[in-house]
């Protein structure tokens, strides 16, 4: 009998204590960790309509499979005027946190604006995480416009002279912040004959596109016509289709 009551006497003990620790475990809960995977950098210019993100997450206490993910994009509403089309567009994505079930998130049509993405953990106790990225976009489809080109034409009786080349263009986007400024559109260009023999005098390859406006064409000593080409790039990639100026060398 006596150690009957010993063992209830254990029991209730072991309870209490067991009570207490439960009682005391949610103090000890560790947040859980996430970070990012893929996705638009801190301040990161897009020159894209659409992101994609992709994130991972852990936890100290083997708990988060029982909580949840939520996503939140802010500005969450747009209103914009897309200068290609002359119309008014608003854009749209649910307000708040919004629950997911991947570790994967792709946002569509965005405007030309500047947004912050959170993303944020929760266990099954109600600890969290949260982090955030803030991304810039700047989505152009459209190539610049070679305006003019001050480029000579015509009879050249000095083919070893500098003849200068120079080139104004603009660029053109859906919205206004999307344009490349003039400053920092890039050129390239050609000087070639129109129908030169590879085995006599290869054709001059495209030059590196930069920043240079003003080209000095000069060492072109035998005479003949020559075609001096040149195509304009924005900062997103797009290329004007090239332009061509005819010039002819003549012996003086």
């Amino acid at each position: 009998m006596r150690h009957i009551r010993i063992l209830i006497f254990v029991a209730l003990v072991g309870a209490l204590v067991w009570g207490c620790v439960e009682d005391l475990e949610p103090s000890f809960n560790r947040k859980p960790m996430v970070w990012f995977d893929q996705g638009p950098g801190n301040g990161q210019v897009v020159f894209s309509n659409s992101v994609y993100f992709e994130w991972n997450s852990a936890d100290w206490d083997d708990d988060l499979g029982m909580g949840a993910t939520y996503v939140m994009l802010e500005p969450n509403e747009v209103d914009w005027y897309d200068n290609a089309s002359e119309e008014s567009v608003t854009f749209w994505h649910p307000e708040g946190w919004v629950r997911v079930y991947e570790d994967i998130y792709e946002i569509l049509d965005l405007p030309d604006s500047t947004f912050t993405f959170s993303v944020r953990v929760e266990d099954d106790r109600g600890a969290d995480s949260t982090i955030a990225r803030t991304f810039y976009v700047r989505y152009d489809p459209y190539a610049p416009v070679i305006d003019t080109v001050d480029a000579l034409v015509g009879r050249l009786d000095n083919p070893n002279v500098c003849h200068t080349y120079k080139i104004v263009a603009y660029d053109v986007a859906r919205a206004p912040r999307g344009a490349t400024p003039p400053e920092s559109l890039q050129y390239s260009w050609r000087f070639v004959r129109p129908f030169p023999l590879p085995a006599i005098e290869p054709a001059q390859e495209w030059s590196r596109f930069n920043n240079e406006i003003e080209l000095c064409i000069d060492g072109q000593s035998a005479p003949g016509e020559y075609r001096f080409r040149c195509k304009v790039r924005d900062l997103a990639g797009n290329v004007t289709p090239e332009q061509v100026y005819k010039c002819e060398y003549v012996k003086p």
